[in-house]
C-alpha cells in the first residue's frame, strides 16, 4: 500500500517524508458552529482555506434537507468555489441520489461512509454492512466512476465500536481488500469514538501497510480520549502520510460522547501541521495563512476553538527578552 498520498510539487529533503492534510471542517463543524451562516460566507472561508497549500477539503454533504438541512444548499456551495488545480475538492453522500446530486457540480471526489461493525453500521446508517458493500456501494462506485470522479471511503469504528468492543484486525483487512477490488481510490480509517492508542494504531496499520494495495489509507483520529495527537504519530511512523484533520479541532460531536454546546473532538490542522513541521516533516502548508483561517473561523463561531496553536503560537517565535533584563548593572559585580 502506497506510503503517501498525492503529493504536490513541493521541496521536500525526501519526499516520503511528506504528508497530506485532509481538511473535513467545512463539512464537518462548520455547519453545527457557525449556524445561519450564508453560502458567502461558506465560499469564503473554503477558498481561504484553499491559499494556505491544504491540497484536499471536504466541503459539503449532499443529504436529503429533512435529514440535515443543510444540505440543501450543496450544489450552490460547490458553484460557488474558485476551484484551484492543486486542490482536490470532496463532497460526502449518503447514497446514489446524492452521488448524482454530487456529480453534476465541480467537485472532484466522491466520499462515503461505511463501519467495520455491522451493529455501528445499522444504527447509523440504516442498513447492514452486507447491504452496504453489495447494494448502496456499487450504484455510487459506478456513478462516481462514469463522472470521472475519484472515490475515498471512510470505515468507522476501525478501531473499536461502542457495542461490540474491539474490532479484530482481520476484519478490516478483509473489507479493505474488498473495497480495493471494488475500485475505491482511497481509505480513511476512522475512530469514530475516539478507543483507539498508539500501540493499536502500529499494529492495525502495520497489517494493511504489508498487503500493499493500489490505493491510499488515512487516519481519522477523534480526540475524545485524548489521544489523537500520539495516535497521529504512531500511524505516521508506521507508514501512513495522510491524515484528516480540522481547523481548530471543530467538529461535530462523534457517536457515543455527551452532546456539547459545540465539538471538539477532531484533531486541529494547525497543531498537526505544527507538529510536523517541528519534527522536519514537510507539510507544504503555510502556517500563517492557516491561523489566519483560524481567526475566521473563530470568527463566524462566535466563540474560542480548542485548538493550541492560535494562542500558544509556534515554537519557532522566541520570546523577546524584556528590556529591563538585558540593560547593564549600575554596579560591577
Amino acid at each position: 500500500m502506497p506510503a503517501g498520498g498525492h503529493y504536490s510539487s513541493r521541496t521536500a529533503k525526501n519526499k516520503h517524508d511528506e504528508v497530506t492534510f485532509v481538511e473535513i471542517s467545512p463539512r464537518d463543524g462548520l455547519p453545527l458552529l457557525c449556524r445561519g451562516l450564508s453560502i458567502e460566507d461558506k465560499v469564503n472561508y473554503i477558498n481561504k482555506l484553499s491559499e494556505t497549500g491544504l491540497t484536499k477539503i471536504e466541503c459539503a454533504t449532499f443529504t436529503h434537507p429533512r435529514l440535515l438541512p443543510a444540505g440543501y444548499d450543496a450544489e450552490k456551495l460547490i458553484a460557488g468555489i474558485s476551484k484551484k488545480p492543486s486542490v482536490t475538492y470532496v463532497g460526502l453522500v449518503p447514497n446514489e441520489i446524492g452521488c448524482r446530486r454530487a456529480v453534476i457540480t465541480q467537485l472532484d471526489e466522491i466520499l462515503i461512509l461505511l463501519a467495520a461493525s455491522d451493529i455501528f453500521n445499522k444504527i447509523n446508517l440504516g442498513r447492514t454492512l452486507k447491504e452496504t458493500l453489495n447494494k448502496m456501494l456499487p450504484a455510487i462506485l459506478n456513478t462516481a466512476s462514469e463522472s470521472g470522479r475519484s472515490t475515498r471511503v471512510y470505515i468507522m469504528t476501525a478501531f473499536g465500536c461502542p457495542y461490540t468492543g474491539v474490532i479484530p484486525p482481520l476484519i478490516i483487512e478483509e473489507l479493505i481488500l474488498k473495497l480495493s477490488h471494488m475500485g475505491v481510490s482511497e481509505i480513511s480509517l476512522v475512530d469514530s469514538t475516539g478507543m483507539a492508542n498508539p500501540g493499536t494504531v502500529r499494529s492495525i496499520v502495520g497489517r494493511l501497510m504489508d498487503l500493499r494495495l493500489d490505493m491510499n489509507l488515512a487516519v481519522h483520529f477523534h480526540d475524545t480520549r485524548g489521544t489523537a495527537i500520539a495516535n497521529c504519530v504512531a500511524a505516521y511512523e508506521s507508514g501512513v502520510r495522510i491524515f484528516d484533520t480540522s481547523l481548530g479541532g471543530m467538529s461535530a460531536t462523534p457517536y457515543g460522547v455527551e452532546e456539547l454546546d459545540f465539538g471538539y473532538w477532531n484533531v486541529p490542522t494547525e497543531d498537526l501541521v505544527h507538529l510536523f513541521e517541528e519534527m522536519g516533516v514537510s507539510t507544504g502548508v503555510d502556517l500563517d495563512r492557516l491561523l489566519d483561517c483560524v481567526k475566521l473561523a473563530e470568527h463566524m463561531a462566535g466563540r474560542s476553538l480548542p485548538g493550541h496553536l492560535l494562542r500558544a503560537r509556534p515554537a519557532s517565535q522566541i520570546a523577546a527578552v524584556p528590556e529591563h533584563l538585558t540593560r547593564r548593572p549600575l554596579l560591577d559585580p
